[in-house]
């Protein structure tokens, strides 16, 4: 289904997140807790979904294992930027910023 405000398409945004050695099950766990949350306080938010790398065998795959990659969708860069300034949100980062060794964020629209 695609999603456009006012002719628009929705805002995708990767969060590639790097995890401490040691430290994958508390980033996990600090997850589950803010999914829930994203979804049900935010109505801009079209998806957020925390996933890992798959090991397929590719050859030109890059796989991690103390990696999380979150998959977003949103209605608009306002309501992106609004999630990044929600008090959950903020509370989040807080705590996980203990955990996390970097993140590097990739945000993207459709083409057509």
């Amino acid at each position: 289904m695609e999603h456009r405000v006012e002719g628009v398409p929705a805002l995708h945004v990767l969060a590639i997140v790097s995890i401490k050695p040691g430290k994958l099950e508390k980033a996990l766990e600090a997850y589950r807790l803010l999914v829930p949350a994203v979804k049900a306080r935010e109505p801009g938010c079209l998806e957020y979904a925390p996933t890992r790398d798959e090991d397929l065998g590719l050859e030109n795959q890059d796989c991690d294992p103390d990696r999380i990659i979150v998959t977003e969708r949103w209605r608009s860069a306002d309501d992106f930027r609004a999630h990044l300034c929600a008090p959950h949100v903020l509370d989040f980062r807080k705590t996980f910023s203990a955990w996390m060794e970097r993140i590097e964020l990739r945000i993207t629209r459709e083409l057509f």
